[in-house]
Formats: C-alpha cells, sequence, structure tokens
C-alpha cells in the first residue's frame, strides 16, 4: 500500500500478538498450576499458543479434524524429547531433529500446513529448551502439556464456533478482490469444509471472472483504450461489493443498480461471472457436492522428491537444528538461553536464501540494536527495577514484531537481559554476550552452512525449472482432452511438483524480476485451474482447450473467439510472454 504521493506508508504496529499472549497464556498458566503442573505450566502456556497457531486458518469443522489428528504428535513433541533427555540427551537430539524434519515437509500437503509445521516444529523446540524456574517431575510436564493441547483446542472452538465457515468464504472472496488470489487454497479450503454447493458456485465463478478480467486488461493496454478504463473500474468495484457480501454471514439484500453496459472485450464474460457469484450469494444453495477426493489428492499435492525445494528445505532445517542442538548441549543444564537460540535457528531457516537472508537481517540488526539498549539500561536502570523495564520492552517487542521486527528483535535482547537477570539472577553481561553469541551461530548456521552443506540437493537452475514448468503445465491440460484421465492426473502431479519448485535457489533476483516471477505463477494456475474445470466433466470446453494452448497468429479484424477459449488463449499467451521476459533476464546456467 503506498500514500498518494507514492511513498510507502510506514508500517504499524499490532496488538494481535499481545492479545494472544493474554488470551492463551494467561489461562493456561492459571489451569495448568490448579490440575498440579506446577513450575511446568509455563510450557504448557506456549504449548497452548504454538499449538493454537497450527489449528488456526481454515474453517472450524477442518481444523477440528486436524486438531485430532495433530494432538498426539504434539504431545509427543511436547514431552518425549524433553523427558528423554533427562536420560539420554543424544537420543533427544535424534528424535527432536526427525519431529523438526516431518514440520518441514507438512507444507507439500497444502498451503493450510504452512503453520501446521511452525506450529509443530515450534512446540518441540520450545518444550525441549525452555528452562524452569523451580523443579518439576515428570508427570508435571505431561499434566503441563496435556493442558496446553486442550486449552488450545477449546479456544479454537471458541473463536469459530460463532461463524464456523467463515475462513471459506474469506478465502473465495479473496479470489474476487484480493491482489494475487490464492485459488487453490480456495478450492482446497472449499472442499474441507463440506464442499457447499453455493460456494462451489461462488468460487467457479470468481476464477472465471479474475480469468477474463486477466484478458480485458490485456486487451485493455494492447490497444491504449483508454475509455475502457471506467469498466474495468466498475467491474473491480463491483467485485468488490460482491466479496464483502460474501464475507459476510447474513449480508443483505442485493443492490439494486445494474451491472451497466460493458464494450471492452472479454468484459461480458466477467460481467457474466459476476452475475453467477451474485445468484449463487442470493440462492445460498447448501447442498452438498459429490467429493472429488482422487482429483484433490492427484493435482493439489506435489509428490515428495528428493530434490523438491520442500524436501531440501526439510534437509536443511533438520541439518541445522542438528547443529545448534549439538552446540547448546555443551551449555550447563538449565541454561535459559537454550530455547532462544532453536527457535531462533528455526526461525531463520527458509526455502530460499533469499527469504533465509530476509529473516535473518532483522535479528542481526535488533541485537546490535539490543545490545546498545541493554548495555545503556544495565548501567543506569537500578536491578530492582529490572523486570519492569523488561516487562515493557515484551510489549514493545510484541507490537511491532509482525510490522518491524528489527525493532522487536531489538527490545528482545532488553527482555531477554532483564528477565534473566532479575528472575534468575544470572549476570546480565554474561547473559548478553551468550545470546549474541548464539544470534550470530543461529544466523550463520541458517544463512551460510545449511545452503553449502546440501549443494548436491540443490534444484536445476532456475530458467530451466520456468521452462519445465510451462511445458508441464500445457502438457497436463492438453492430456485433460483426451480419454486417459489417469495418465491426465499423472500429468496434473508433475506440473503441480513442477510450480511448486519456481523459487530462486542460488539466482539473484531483483524486485522486478520476483514480481514477474509472481505474474508467472499466478498464471499457470490460473490455466492449471481452467484445466481442473475441464476434468470435471465440462467436454465443451475441453475442445476448445487444446487449440486455444497452441500458439496461433492474432485474429483479423472482426474475429472475436468464444469465451472460454480466448481466455485461455490470453493466458497462455501471457505464460509465454511472462516466461521469454524471465529467461531473458537470467543468467544461461
Amino acid at each position: 500500500m503506498s500514500t498518494t504521493n507514492g511513498a510507502p506508508a510506514p508500517a504499524k504496529g499490532s496488538p494481535m500478538l499481545l492479545v494472544l499472549f493474554a488470551v492463551v497464556l494467561a489461562p493456561t498458566f492459571l489451569i495448568g498450576y490448579a490440575v498440579g503442573a506446577g513450575s511446568a505450566s509455563v510450557v504448557g502456556g506456549f504449548v497452548a499458543m504454538y499449538s493454537l497457531i497450527a489449528f488456526l486458518g481454515g474453517p472450524l469443522r477442518a481444523d477440528l479434524r486436524l486438531a485430532a489428528a495433530l494432538s498426539p504428535l504434539l504431545l509427543f513433541a511436547a514431552i518425549v524429547p524433553r523427558l528423554l533427555g533427562e536420560v539420554s540427551r543424544p537420543a533427544a537430539i535424534g528424535v527432536i531433529v526427525v519431529i523438526v524434519f516431518v514440520a518441514a515437509l507438512l507444507p507439500l500437503r497444502g498451503p493450510r500446513f504452512v503453520t501446521v509445521g511452525l506450529g509443530l516444529g515450534m512446540v518441540t523446540l520450545f518444550a525441549y529448551g525452555m528452562a524452569l524456574i523451580g523443579p518439576a517431575g515428570p508427570w508435571q510436564v505431561v499434566i503441563a502439556a496435556v493442558t496446553g493441547v486442550a486449552t488450545a483446542v477449546v479456544l479454537r472452538v471458541l473463536l469459530g464456533i460463532g461463524d464456523p465457515s467463515k475462513a471459506t468464504r474469506e478465502k473465495i472472496a479473496d479470489v474476487l478482490d484480493a491482489d494475487v488470489p490464492a485459488l487453490t487454497t480456495a478450492f482446497d479450503t472449499w472442499l474441507a469444509d463440506g464442499r457447499r454447493r453455493w460456494l462451489g458456485i461462488a468460487l467457479g465463478a470468481a476464477s472465471h471472472y479474475r480469468l477474463a478480467l486477466h484478458s480485458a486488461e490485456a486487451v485493455q493496454r494492447a490497444q491504449q483504450a483508454e475509455a475502457a478504463d471506467g469498466e474495468l473500474v466498475a467491474l473491480r468495484t463491483r467485485a468488490h461489493e460482491l466479496a464483502e457480501r460474501l464475507r459476510t454471514k447474513k449480508p443483505g439484500p442485493a443492490p439494486q443498480a445494474g451491472a451497466g453496459e460493458v464494450t471492452i472485450g472479454f468484459g461480458t464474460e466477467a460481467s457474466a461471472a459476476l452475475d453467477a457469484v451474485e445468484r449463487a450469494i442470493t440462492e445460498r444453495d447448501t447442498s452438498r457436492v459429490s467429493p472429488a477426493d482422487r482429483l484433490r489428492t492427484s493435482v493439489l499435492r506435489p509428490s515428495v522428491r528428493l530434490r523438491s525445494i520442500q524436501v531440501r528445505h526439510a534437509v536443511r532445517t533438520a541439518f541445522g537444528l542438528l547443529l545448534i542442538l549439538v552446540i547448546t548441549s555443551y551449555l550447563p543444564a538449565g541454561d535459559p538461553l537454550v530455547a532462544t537460540a532453536l527457535l531462533t535457528t528455526f526461525g531463520i531457516l527458509q526455502a530460499s536464501w533469499r527469504e533465509t537472508l530476509n529473516k535473518a537481517r532483522p535479528r542481526v540488526i535488533g541485537l546490535v540494536g539490543g545490545a546498545a539498549l541493554a548495555v545503556v539500561i544495565i548501567l543506569v536502570v537500578p536491578a530492582p527495577y529490572l523486570p519492569v523495564v523488561a516487562l515493557t520492552a515484551l510489549v514493545v517487542a510484541l507490537w511491532n514484531m509482525m510490522s518491524r521486527p528489527a525493532v522487536a528483535y531489538t527490545f528482545m535482547v532488553v527482555v531477554t537481559v532483564g528477565f534473566n537477570t532479575s528472575l534468575r539472577h544470572t549476570d546480565p553481561v554474561h547473559t548478553l554476550v551468550e545470546y549474541a553469541v548464539l544470534t550470530l551461530i543461529a544466523a550463520l548456521i541458517g544463512v551460510l552452512v545449511g545452503f553449502a552443506v546440501v549443494p548436491g540437493l540443490r534444484p536445476e537452475p532456475l530458467r530451466q525449472r520456468i521452462v519445465a514448468a510451462r511445458a508441464k503445465t500445457e502438457q497436463a491440460l492438453r492430456a485433460m482432452t483426451g480419454p486417459d484421465r489417469a495418465e491426465a492426473l499423472a500429468l496434473h502431479r508433475a506440473a503441480a511438483q513442477a510450480r511448486a519448485e519456481l523459487t530462486p535457489d542460488r539466482e539473484q533476483l531483483d524486485d522486478d524480476q520476483l514480481a514477474e516471477l509472481d505474474r508467472f505463477r499466478a498464471a499457470l494456475r490460473d490455466l492449471s485451474m481452467l484445466g481442473t474445470t475441464a476434468a470435471l466433466g465440462r467436454t465443451s470446453d475441453t475442445e476448445r482447450l487444446r487449440a486455444a494452448l497452441d500458439e496461433a497468429p492474432a485474429p483479423a479484424d472482426g474475429e472475436t473467439p468464444a469465451g472460454l477459449e480466448s481466455i485461455v488463449a490470453g493466458l497462455a499467451d501471457q505464460v509465454r510472454t511472462s516466461e521469454a521476459q524471465l529467461l531473458a533476464a537470467l543468467p544461461d546456467r
């Protein structure tokens, strides 16, 4: 978002994490102490918070099914490594590495499982590394973990019981008015939420609207038709109004004003798609659509291959955590900074080097600024006031964590030094030095060691993956026009895998190239969505699909191709154009 003069709007803090702390941690602490968890209640509190992160993200029905399946694994991750570490630390490290590897692989099941993997990994590392202020027996750890997971489930029910399908409607509404619509995420969410017919119709019509709108914008740019700007704005305005009605649990009556006359190319198709969305919202047919589980499994979930982006990330994450676990094993038992080192390493490690660097940079900047601030506080603030300073710093850190992470990590240094000095009676200088060393080690592991040690698993150069993704997507769509459905599904799996690997690895792309890569991915996803529609039985579309995918000369004046054919042809041309621009900018190898 930008301001009117073109300058980016300043990032603003958010109370979301503060609210999360208050709503999740405080009740879990109290319940934990009430049921006998003792000092281990702090572990239960953070288990509850990280478990809730894993349970949130979809409609209530799907999230509760996920919670039922995931809760045993979360309990195992919160209990076994910590208790096993008291008997055999190497065995505990081995279990943690396996759990983290599994957590890093979970996003292969779909975008919904990104937060699931994050929550599972953080539960494991925090429960293992958290140093308790007082003694806690094995059963107290078990009670704390069970209390944490149970509290997270109860909170998930309370957060969603008033509107169980809110997440589904929001994701479908985003297809109408979001800058980058996540069609596959919306489709997957709809499937998980009971496949209500009216939402399925709205999703299908919304996807056709976005495709038609893309084509209309392309026509407008090609013809330099400034007069069409008003029509495009009217279409977007109407789409936004419908999206808001879709997000509302009980929408008001539809506006009486008509859609208006549309003359720009593809504008009629876009307007008709919006009409279909409006009819679906008005009628709200809540009957269920027959499931298509085999198609969902084959198309939306890429296969697990050794050279895939996510598998390489999982191997790198497991290796990085193994290193930091071994390093921290030499620290004294009960060292309060072990959990900090583990979570920092886990947070820095990302699928690409650029993303990893972006995660490491604010932590290093915050370390420098926080160290300087902590030194001033140590010299100026009397020891009895350190808890107040640390609590204030915690509020500032949580407020800025999402929008200004460098500021947040600056104050987290003060939080660490202040609380450990006042509550655990550690030397502040020693705590600050240890914090700095462990943070730098975590950054080094994430940015350099992980990417240097896993070179054999690197994918092909990005330009080759771009060509392969386009070719496999078109091949899969052409196969849908034939009689062999099994072959089509296998090709769709390969195409989904190829699109999932369109992430820069060693390539250094500037912002314009990254934006072009995003457009390329989005266009491929749109093509795949039309192919999915054809696979569900729309035979009249499959005949046009074959011709539309072939590169052909532009139609003569006065020739207007049919609606779906023209949309697919425009998208295929957009994919080829974007591919050519990317290949021209990337090195040959």
